[in-house]
């Protein structure tokens, strides 16, 4: 799979997500617990895929499963309860059975420049529901080839 660049700023990306940290994310210390960020980036992914029209609803209806394989995380700055951010969604790969995604979340609600707080690289299989790996369905990787989504 590709390696991300090193984003450090605000770049063009397939997906854009706004959302605002809940409450249930943040630990005793005041901050969205480390293992919580995956929650997040879920949501965005689904969000892409629904976005891209190629829901995950239909990769079940086809008895299949993106399963994530490896998993990249680098945590630069704290996320708080309220805060507003944005979760950038980037395609960097894919081939006949897996791709890579790049996930960068961006504190956005204030009144400075928006600030990278979080970024992961997520490699995935398609599988089914069997647990045996299996190409890419055409429709989405057709979607794939597509000029990107423009942010919202």
């Amino acid at each position: 799979m590709p390696e991300p660049a090193k984003q450090t700023e605000l770049l063009p990306a397939w997906h854009v997500f706004p959302f605002r940290v809940p409450l249930f994310e943040v630990d005793l210390g005041h901050a969205v617990y480390h293992g919580n960020y995956f929650h997040l980036f879920e949501l965005a992914r689904e969000a892409f895929l629904r976005d891209l029209g190629y829901p995950y609803r239909l990769f079940m209806e086809h008895q299949l499963h993106l399963t994530i394989v490896d998993v990249s995380c680098t945590y630069r700055r704290p996320l708080h309860y309220d805060d507003l951010i944005e979760i950038h969604t980037a395609v960097l790969g894919w081939g006949r059975r897996s791709m890579a995604l790049s996930q960068a979340v961006f504190r956005t609600g204030d009144s400075k420049a928006p600030a990278l707080c979080t970024q992961a690289t997520i490699n995935m299989v398609c599988v089914r529901f069997s647990g045996q790996p299996t190409p890419l369905p055409e429709p989405f990787t057709g979607l794939l080839k597509q000029p990107p989504l423009a942010p919202r």
